[in-house]
């Protein structure tokens, strides 16, 4: 009945039917052009040489972003339609614009090379032609910063790629391609003199950001959109979403400076570029937005944080339009090599913000190794918005992750890729999935949680630890035994419980531990907590049974214990962060001491003793301002993950409630801290810090301020490295230690020539101490143990040392030779030797 309905419509609407059946078909013919069943891939050469160019804009006319050729020039498109144009171009070379369909026919596109002689440059007596426009850039560098900016926001994709590489390990010949040669991206095999390089992929990741910029009130914001990380041995996707988010900050060669690695590299652009680069001015152009300069860019000293390569300059603007840097292999800079950056601006319309940024480079081992870690990461600027303000609530939280950051599926990521995945990059995926799965893989990710977190997990809601106090030995336990545990974010989310039991043959004692926490709220973080302690520590060792950590934890119990009490401790308190960066701690403790070690008065008329056990009840306040640094936030605590040159400011006021429970003592104790990495233009950077406190009322050993003295060959900066434990005790003092690190042109040794080679950096600096032992806080008292040492106050003249030395001998180790300048009659040298693992780049 319904086909003859159809039939006899058709008969009678012939004219009709006739129309509609066109329309269907012009609408199928549409949705074809539109919708390719394969994607369009090619490469782009230099017409002359027939060498593959690296970078070429590739620019799809019905698309706002486009996409960059890789290193062997090839590119691919995958939403297109059959009439659409693409524009190739690439600086110093002619613009190419090729229709869809002839690519189909020819995919290979060759870009001829274009140069314009210069003309009209004014050349001075003795002045290099280039340094006029580089002097104009630097004037006109601040124009282009986003926080100059009105208001700016825009939106990043960033793809980043991590890879193991060995030399010489040929398919499945050597070491580990043997052992992981079905995993082997073949993509990654780069040719090098004489050898090749295999490339095991480890980790890749995606992240989606939105950044905002005011400059009146001065503020900036960044929220992170979504990622999707896939790596080995990765367990806490959303603790490795907040790092790489940090990694792939945005950064800018019109800043003097740039933040890598921990480390300042120069702009070739600074202000201060006449001390750290020469150039050559190549060549000019011209292009749609107008003349174009190229600049070769030279280092100065090989050994610089200083970039060479190529830029290209606007005239009139003076703005960088492309750049093409790499550092030199010679800089001294640990671990890391092959740094390259190359950025590119749209040349049809330039904006504010380029639209493409890379930055690839090489994590290398020990001397010796050939095991190294390429990384290269890709960042694609787009949405770019100036003039719509928010309100200034909007940037109270300055560092945000969206709720929905990680729970994107893939449909979402194949729509804001700039560039979609090839079935090699696929593949690497699937191979990262695969070789998290090895036995041997998933074993040595057990041994670095245990390394790095002091903890070995049981089970998903239980952890063991921390594993390095499983067993001691020292003067007052003997063999200390330990078991311990804490509770992970399966057992729940909010709750955490950590404490451990331990016993010692010598004193044959149980000691314990137990905190209970609730975190209320981790973006602002918010904690109430409770906890009991019974254990035995140094009286000047402040056991904080909320936060120990592993290492700190185990390292002071080995050996001889100085002046040990027995402890016993109550602690309930209350945290919370106001707004980022400012942190209060509000403590309630309620603690007995007893010396495990014996006294003796000096005097038979004076019943107080400095080294008696004591009972004490009191209130400690803490407030921490730690401004502009990104923060991880974990399951049980939220730290820095990025540096930043601002002071980290700290203030502890305690106040002792006596007879409150008991409590034996009445006092009133303050402290104030203060640290900053300080940059110093050519003469490197240095770091301070600076200490003050006092104690107003008289208190018990334990109560008072000791200086960390040091009797082993390491060098520490919290410290002094010249004072025998226990030589002091204050209660009121001002310490200041400053460690400068000389990286820039008047280092030593950057300029004379046999240190150039050892890339050594010389670092200097000292530590002073001013302080007092007032006359109700002195000792009446002396110790009948040998060995437990003696104290005393500071006199009049501060105590003072210098050092000076060098560090990354062997890319790993600092040694410094220390002079004590004061006291010179203690129990120590006046000279010594101190070394320490120094592992920033």
């Amino acid at each position: 009945m319904k086909l003859y309905t159809i039939l006899y419509i058709s008969k009678s609407n012939t004219h009709l039917v006739r129309k509609l059946f066109l329309y269907i078909l012009l609408l199928l013919c549409t949705r074809l052009g539109y919708a390719q069943t394969s994607p369009l891939s090619g490469k782009v050469i230099d017409a002359d040489t027939r060498k593959e160019l690296e970078y070429v804009t590739v620019h799809l006319h019905s698309q706002k972003v486009p996409v960059f050729t890789d290193e062997a020039g090839r590119y691919k498109l995958v939403k297109f339609n059959s009439k659409d144009t693409v524009t190739f171009t690439l600086m110093g070379y002619v613009a190419q614009f090729k229709p869809v369909q002839e690519l189909r026919q020819n995919a290979t596109v060759e870009l001829k090379r274009q140069s314009y002689a210069i003309q009209e440059i004014v050349v001075r007596p003795k002045e290099n032609p280039a340094f006029r426009i580089v002097r104009s850039a630097a004037r006109n560098k601040h124009l282009y910063l986003p926080e100059n900016q009105t208001y700016l926001q825009f939106r990043t994709y960033t793809l980043m790629k991590g890879s193991i590489l060995e030399k010489d390990a040929v398919d499945q010949k050597k070491k580990f391609s043997k052992r992981y040669a079905p995993y082997l991206d073949s993509l990654s095999i780069y040719a090098e003199a004489g050898s090749r390089t295999a490339s095991l992929p480890i980790f890749q990741s995606e992240t989606v950001k939105e950044s905002y910029f005011s400059q009146s009130p001065r503020k900036s914001k960044e929220i992170l959109k979504a990622s999707k990380i896939i790596g080995v041995g990765i367990e806490r996707e959303s603790q490795m979403a907040q790092l790489l988010n940090a990694q792939s900050e945005h950064f800018s060669l019109n800043q003097n400076w740039l933040r890598m690695f921990d480390k300042d590299f120069v702009s070739p652009i600074a202000n201060q570029w006449a001390s750290y680069y020469d150039y050559d001015l190549e060549d000019s152009m011209e292009t749609a937005a107008g003349k174009l300069y190229r600049l070769k860019v030279i280092p100065k000293r090989t050994q610089d944080l200083a970039f060479q390569g190529t830029i290209w300059i606007a005239e009139g603007t003076y703005a960088l339009r492309r750049v093409e840097l790499k550092l030199n292999k010679d800089a001294a800079l640990n671990f890391v090599s092959d740094l390259q950056i190359v950025q590119t601006w749209d040349e049809q319309q330039p904006a504010l913000l380029p639209v493409s940024s890379k930055r690839r480079f090489q994590i290398t081992g020990l001397p010796g190794t050939d095991v190294r870690l390429f990384v290269e990461t890709t960042t694609t600027y787009a949405d770019v918005v100036l003039g719509q303000p928010k309100p200034e609530s909007f940037f109270d939280m300055t560092h945000q992750i969206s709720d929905s950051a990680l729970k994107h599926q893939e449909s979402f990521w194949q729509a804001v890729r700039p560039m979609a995945f090839t079935p090699q990059e696929q593949k690497r995926v699937e191979s990262i999935a695969q070789i998290n799965q090895l036995p041997e893989i998933k074993s040595a990710v057990k041994l670095v949680r245990v390394v790095v977190e002091g903890h070995l997990p049981v089970n998903e809601k239980l952890e063991f630890g921390p594993v390095f106090g499983t067993y001691v030995y020292n003067n007052v336990e003997g063999h200390r035994f330990q078991v311990g545990g804490r509770t992970t974010q399966a057992f729940h989310p909010n709750w955490i419980l950590n404490g451990y039991l331990a016993y010692g043959t010598k004193d044959q004692s149980i000691k314990s531990l137990l905190n209970l926490r609730y975190i209320a709220n981790r973006e602002l973080w918010t904690e109430w907590g409770a906890s009991y302690m019974n254990d035995v520590g140094p009286a000047a060792m402040n056991l904080d049974n909320a936060q120990i950590n592993s290492l700190f934890f185990s390292s002071f119990r080995w050996g001889t214990m100085n002046f040990p009490y027995q402890q016993e401790r109550i602690q309930l308190w209350a945290e919370r962060e106001w707004f980022p960066s400012f942190r209060q701690r509000l403590t309630f403790r309620h603690a007995n001491y007893k010396p495990v070690f014996e006294v003796k008065p000096i005097t038979a008329d004076r019943e107080e003793t400095k080294f008696s056990g004591f009972t004490s009840t009191d209130v400690v306040l803490s407030l921490r301002f730690s401004p502009d640094r990104k923060m991880l936030i974990r399951h049980y605590e939220k730290i820095p993950i990025s540096n930043s040159n601002a002071p980290i400011i700290g203030l502890d006021i305690s106040a002792g409630l006596s007879g409150l429970m008991n409590s034996d003592l009445s006092y009133q104790d303050i402290a104030l801290s203060l640290e900053q990495r300080v940059r110093a233009g050519i003469f490197g950077y240095g770091r301070y810090y600076l200490k003050a406190g006092k104690t107003f009322t008289k208190v018990p050993l334990p109560l008072l301020q000791i200086p960390i003295g040091n009797e082993t060959p390491f060098f520490i900066l919290q410290g002094y490295n010249l004072m025998p434990f226990f030589a002091f005790a204050t209660d009121e003092y001002v310490s200041l230690r400053y460690d400068h690190h000389f990286e820039g042109a008047f280092s030593l040794t950057n300029r004379l020539p046999l240190l150039k080679k050892t890339k050594l950096q010389l670092v200097a600096g000292g530590a002073v101490l001013y302080g007092r032992l007032s006359d109700r806080n002195k000792p009446t008292e002396a110790v009948a143990v040998t060995g437990n040492g003696n104290f005393r106050g500071l006199g009049k003249d501060p105590y003072a040392e210098v050092n000076i030395g060098f560090k990354n001998i062997f890319q790993l180790f600092r040694a410094d030779l220390v002079h004590r300048l004061t006291y010179r009659n203690l129990d120590a040298p006046l000279w010594g030797v101190r070394l320490s693992v120094s592992v920033n780049p």
